[in-house]
């Protein structure tokens, strides 16, 4: 905010941010002088004034020199204390809509909450971090800057570029869908029963089913029955797929083997950590 813009804001605003600022300024003093608990502590209420004076990137900014002085101090807890304020710093750039500046700060709270062992934040901030990467993306598709911090400037993108950032988006938001970046087990399950109970009713409504050598309309169990052997690929024979639903038979076998694996890997990931 430029001296005109706060001279125009309301008085209380415009004392909080005085506020902030000069607490900025003695932050970075006591950093200087090598006092870094109160540096720490200037920040941390610096950055809390820019938010509630809707300066997000501002509080973003105080919020990660606060995590900063953090690392460096070494106490109680050194890391918890980082890792919440780069994840405050982090919502505050999404307030302020630099994506890019919120994906790195998400990243680096993903990784300290991992040491610190706490695996339920280490998850959320690292899904956050994706997600705002995927905006990120979007913007670049859309000819939208994704924050002040942005390297390329998006009205000048070249056909090439926008092809890239279009597959990227595109694996992004299937890694997003299917198994929330490998971070979400069951939201591939609840696919996987999305695909099953879909294709058994194409089954059951198609009416082109073989069975023991006749082309009958199966009802709603043997549907069922017939798109869970399809589904894990078990294929025992005594219900065949005719004309347009073997196209629904193959994708949903497709589905099987990749959406399977998926989620047990991500059952994995997610709790044999704890």
């Amino acid at each position: 905010m430029n001296p005109k813009e706060l001279d125009d804001a309301p008085a209380a605003v415009s004392s909080k941010i005085q506020s902030a600022f000069a607490l900025e300024r003695e932050a970075h003093r006591f950093r200087g002088e090598g006092k870094i608990d109160q540096a720490f502590q200037t920040f941390d209420q610096a950055a809390k004034l820019f938010q509630e004076a809707g300066e997000h990137l501002k509080a973003a900014v105080c919020f990660a020199s606060a995590a900063t002085c953090w690392n460096i101090h070494t106490g109680w807890q050194p890391l918890r204390n980082a890792a919440t304020r780069n994840e405050f710093a982090a919502v505050q750039a999404l307030a302020a809509k630099d994506f890019a500046y919120a994906e790195t700060l998400f990243s680096e709270a993903a990784l300290l909450y991992e040491k610190e062992g706490d695996y339920t934040k280490y998850s959320y901030c690292y899904v956050r971090a994706k997600d705002s990467r995927l905006v990120r993306l979007w913007g670049a598709l859309t000819h939208r800057r994704s924050g002040t911090s942005a390297a390329i400037n998006l009205t000048e993108v070249s056909l090439g570029d926008r092809v890239r950032a279009f597959s990227s988006f595109s694996l992004s938001a299937l890694n997003r869908g299917v198994w929330g970046y490998g971070e979400m087990p069951f939201q591939a399950l609840a696919l996987g029963a999305v695909v099953i109970v879909a294709s058994a009713l194409c089954y059951y409504f198609s009416g082109a089913v073989l069975v023991g050598g006749l082309v009958q309309k199966i009802g709603i169990p043997e549907s069922f029955y017939m798109s869970v052997i399809t589904y894990t690929t078990v294929g025992y024979g005594d219900y065949l797929p005719l004309g347009w639903i073997r196209a629904v038979a193959a994708v949903e076998a497709l589905s099987g083997v990749f959406i399977t694996p998926l989620f047990l890997i991500a059952l994995a990931r997610r709790y044999l950590r704890m």
